[in-house]
């Protein structure tokens, strides 16, 4: 088939869209994508063809914010989709998030053809969105007014022919919620990392230079307060204040709303000599930094956006064998409880119990990560990231 896949970004680092498309061209199937420009150098392609529109970023973020009542946004996808599906042949339209949704039927219904709409749902985008910074403060959120996204969710939703999101517990939410999605199609991608591309970097030898003097905390991802990380800072530097010994490893760029709070907290006396952070590293350094780091942290705020599906750094300690300690969010509870790999916390009182364990239990740390490789390789062998194939089988 001739795939379309859409998304309203530079695809090259989207590591979860850049999988589903190795994925599709490995199970024979000819992709385009559609994706922004923004007047970057951008690689060539061997498998798949990509176009770019071509726009500043500063108007593209002016586009979306004004989208939730204005047309401007859905008039430049509409009219781009639609060019894109007649010139490569589309046979089915692969779209990424909730808001790409409307455009992407109106682009299909002005081509005059039938083809399906596969809608991708990376997160519960109302909950998201209502979450943003850039979205609830100031003058923003009058423009924004992200509150609507609660009631054209519905609607967005029934644009689409097949839905695909992050976890089982997102889908039954889904269909709890909205009835008419019951007789539609809902394939489960969880966010599982490349197993070929991980055992490829880690038969590579690479130096990194990290050596932490005590048993490390490490966190992987994008650096905000709605992630977590910000707010079990004070937890930390009271630990550390109270005399317990460990190190924390923090990779991952800062939310531009969250830098000065971050710095605020890295420049505190105790904490900025037991914290090592680093804004970027490459995928490929990761399982090398996985053998020299204790206990992988995934902080996330309890909500009905963070419920919806497991981020991928889960998926990435349980591949380096590291126990998890980390938030009651459903989606990574689930995965955690029946896979018996890490602890859960809800208050400070319980992560400082569970921490303290952890750092003390050699055994208990090796056994928690054991099994979380153990339950990895079963997803892998039973394919749960391969299922959504199926629509297009």
């Amino acid at each position: 088939m001739n795939i379309g896949v859409i998304l309203d970004n530079e695809f090259d680092h989207d590591h979860r869209v850049q999988k589903e498309i190795s994925l599709l061209v490995n199970d024979g199937h000819s992709v385009f994508v559609l994706c922004f420009d923004f007047g970057k150098t951008y690689k060539a392609y061997a498998n798949i063809k990509v176009s770019r529109i071509r726009l500043p970023k500063k108007i593209k973020d002016l586009l979306v914010l004004l989208s939730t009542n204005f047309s401007f946004y859905e008039f430049l996808w509409k009219r781009n989709t639609a060019a894109f599906i007649q010139k490569n042949q589309l046979d089915a339209l692969h779209v990424h998030d909730l808001y790409l949704a409307k455009a992407a039927r109106k682009g299909i219904k002005k081509t005059k053809l039938s083809i399906p709409l596969i809608l991708d749902l990376h997160e519960n985008y109302p909950t998201a969105i209502n979450s943003y910074q850039w979205a609830t403060k100031g003058w923003r959120k009058h423009i924004v007014q992200p509150q609507k996204w609660y009631k054209k969710e519905g609607k967005y939703l029934k644009y689409a022919d097949r839905l695909i999101v992050l976890s089982d517990y997102f889908k039954q939410n889904l269909i709890e919620r909205f009835t008419f999605l019951k007789n539609t199609p809902i394939y489960v991608h969880p966010n599982m990392p490349d197993f070929e591309s991980f055992q490829s970097f880690d038969k590579i030898k690479f130096t990194i230079d990290f050596e932490p003097p005590h048993p490390t905390l490490f966190y992987f991802g994008v650096v905000a307060k709605r992630r977590g990380i910000i707010d079990i800072l004070p937890w930390i530097i009271k630990l550390l204040e109270q005399g317990t010994r460990f190190h924390i490893l923090i990779i991952g760029p800062i939310d531009k709303a969250d830098t000065n709070l971050f710095y605020s907290y890295m420049n505190h006396p105790v904490l900025k000599n037991n914290l090592t952070y680093l804004p970027w590293s490459d995928i490929k350094y990761l399982p090398a930094y996985l053998k020299k780091v204790t206990i992988g942290l995934a902080p996330f705020q309890a909500n009905a956006q963070h419920d919806s599906g497991v981020a991928n750094k889960l998926f990435q300690y349980m591949y380096g064998e590291i126990p998890i300690l980390a938030t009651k969010c459903k989606a990574q509870q689930n995965l955690i409880e029946n896979a018996e790999c890490g602890l859960l916390y809800e208050n400070f009182e319980d992560f400082r119990k569970h921490l303290t364990h952890l750092l003390e239990d050699e055994v208990l740390r090796k056994t928690l990560g054991t099994q979380g490789k153990k339950k990895l390789l079963q997803l892998y062998e039973e394919k749960a990231d391969r299922h959504f194939l199926e629509i297009y089988r």
